[in-house]
């Protein structure tokens, strides 16, 4: 069965937390982790510095009220009727990049818009057969008709085990036209140029 991107909608809310709850993702420790991808979301949710909640529930209901708002911004890769991956990008999230910042060599980008990728998530069984390419793709495509000038993503250059790449590798990136923009101490900060030209919305 073919896989079909959709972006996420207020009324993929449950399906969205569905797929995390039969979905953990790897953590830096082994341990598998729930995380909703809660931390990367809108600016205006956060409140000093509760980019995290501690219970697997909290995160689960904030997960759902945050997609309901618009508030967790992406897309879900479905097989049938069933989402067996998922992609974080949003420009909503500059908390998360100024974040990003102390670990990453990113400049300032004066009057750029720029779409985030910050991680993917892929049910174990779907992996390695393009999943998270086609979402990738996705996002740059509906970013060109969204008038972005850049598709940016932070990745580490070497990554252990691909269990815990959520990020995704650079390869990908490469093999959908990224290039690396900056790089330091292992973290490379990959990104798309894109173009309108003509009247028409083509990715560079």
């Amino acid at each position: 069965m073919e896989e079909e991107i959709r972006k996420l909608t207020p009324g993929l809310a449950e399906d969205y937390a569905r797929f995390h709850d039969e979905t953990p993702y790897r953590g830096e420790g082994g341990e598998n982790v729930n995380c909703y991808c809660v931390t990367w979301r809108s600016d205006d949710t956060y409140f000093g510095d509760d980019h995290w909640y501690p219970a697997r529930e909290e995160r689960r209901e904030r997960a759902v009220r945050f997609v309901k708002e618009g508030k967790i911004q992406g897309y879900l890769a479905y097989s049938g009727e069933t989402v067996v991956g998922w992609c974080n990008a949003t420009a909503d999230c500059k908390k998360g990049v100024e974040y990003l910042r102390g670990f990453y060599p990113i400049g300032a980008d004066e009057g750029a818009r720029i779409k985030s990728v910050f991680c993917f998530l892929i049910a174990p069984e779907f992996q390695r057969r393009g999943v998270a390419t086609m979402l990738l793709n996705r996002v740059c495509e509906d970013a060109a008709l969204e008038g972005f000038d850049f598709v940016e993503a932070y990745v580490e250059a070497k990554v252990e085990k691909i269990s815990s790449d959520w990020r995704g590798p650079i390869e990908m990136y490469e093999k959908c036209g990224f290039d690396k923009h900056a790089e330091q101490e292992g973290r490379v900060v990959m990104r798309k140029t894109l173009k309108i030209t003509g009247g028409t919305n083509d990715i560079q």
